[in-house]
């Protein structure tokens, strides 16, 4: 049996406990049933109601970057201003690159746009050869450019007005433009696919959504958040990705709603289930159209969980963001022991990982 035979196997067994909780709720919070969706159902809210509009708000984002760098270098605009547009340039690109499937794997994106930690040796070196241009700025090397060569420029070592470090910072902004002008024509074309008349296709996108669904927790809660706290010396703070910036904080919780919007359904949804094709479908959705109304529980119970814990994790407070980090291990283990199985997704490393 195929995997979308077995999610309409499901349906009955979902519409049968769906009536039974139903009698058993209050009116407060009815429930209905969910329909069950496919892969290209999946595959439409991705990328047509999320990813796509996500490109296109990121690379909005991008171009006034390169614009707000320009004027500061020119003189006609002050740095915090300038810092202020980093920050939403890369609120939009975490939201669209959290979890890394479509454009932004099929580009490699992560590793032009937000190649971490920074080198800065090689930004000095950079400096000093004064690219100039889409060509020149192909021999730089990544770990000197994208938005952490960015952020370097501008806090750890700031560029001033009428110098080549604000020379090359104008390039950095112009590179991550010129990328994120491409994701969003890469984005359109995946989007625009009929994802109905092609199972195969919509049968790969789904199992490299999942898989880098996964990925995008555990970039969050290991990468990201354990392991620079661990490897931290006693008395110092931890290296965290955006130190330099202060945006530390922001950046996971910017993570976090992205992983959470595809995990799991809003409140509204559960009142009115996103309808095939025409919105983003969670993994919760899907655990409910298959009739997994069990593990949809158990899975809405360590969402909220680890919403707890994020809302409080403060990178100042090691304790918090272990607190933090221990809920995300949970719900990674129940994604990858009950969830992955359930949707009938074979789990395993792509080869973008660790980019």
């Amino acid at each position: 049996m195929t995997i979308w035979n077995r999610f309409n196997a499901g349906l009955g067994l979902c519409l049968a406990l769906t009536q039974v909780h139903a009698q058993t709720t209050g009116p407060a919070t009815p429930v209905v049933a969910f329909p069950v969706y496919n892969a290209a159902h999946a595959m439409q809210g991705l990328h047509r109601h999320t990813l796509l509009p996500r490109a296109q708000a990121f690379a909005q984002a991008a171009t006034a970057l390169t614009a707000q760098t320009v004027a500061y270098c020119g003189g006609s605009a002050a740095l915090p201003a300038l810092r202020l547009q980093w920050q939403g340039t890369l609120q939009a690109w975490e939201a669209l690159s959290s979890v890394a499937t479509g454009a932004v794997l099929e580009r490699r994106s992560q590793r032009q746009i937000d190649f971490w930690p920074v080198r800065p040796a090689l930004v000095e070196r950079a400096i000093a050869r004064a690219p100039q241009g889409e060509d020149a700025m192909q021999l730089v090397g990544t770990p000197a450019k994208g938005l952490p060569a960015l952020e370097w420029l501008l806090w750890t070592r700031p560029a001033a007005p009428a110098t080549p470090a604000c020379a090359f910072a104008q390039e950095v902004a112009k590179d991550v433009e010129r990328e994120a002008q491409a994701l969003v024509q890469a984005e359109a074309r995946i989007s625009a696919q009929d994802w109905d008349e092609d199972a195969e296709a919509s049968g790969k996108g789904m199992a490299e959504w999942i898989n880098q669904w996964l990925g995008g927790l555990e970039q969050l809660r290991w990468a990201q958040m354990e392991k620079p706290l661990k490897a931290a010396p006693a008395n110092e703070r931890p290296a965290y990705a955006r130190l330099a910036s202060g945006s530390d904080a922001a950046s996971w919780q910017t993570q976090w709603k992205a992983l959470r919007e595809q995990a799991g359904v809003t409140p509204a949804q559960r009142r009115a289930p996103p309808q095939p094709g025409q919105a983003l479908v969670p993994i919760e959705a899907i655990l409910m159209g298959k009739g997994e109304i069990s593990l949809a529980a158990r899975w809405s119970a360590a969402l909220a969980q680890a919403d707890a814990a994020m809302a409080s994790a403060d990178p100042t407070r090691a304790a918090s963001v272990l607190n933090a980090a221990t809920a995300l291990k949970s719900l990674n283990l129940l994604f990858q022991n009950e969830v992955a199985s359930s949707l009938d997704i074979p789990l395993g490393f792509s080869n973008a990982d660790g980019d």
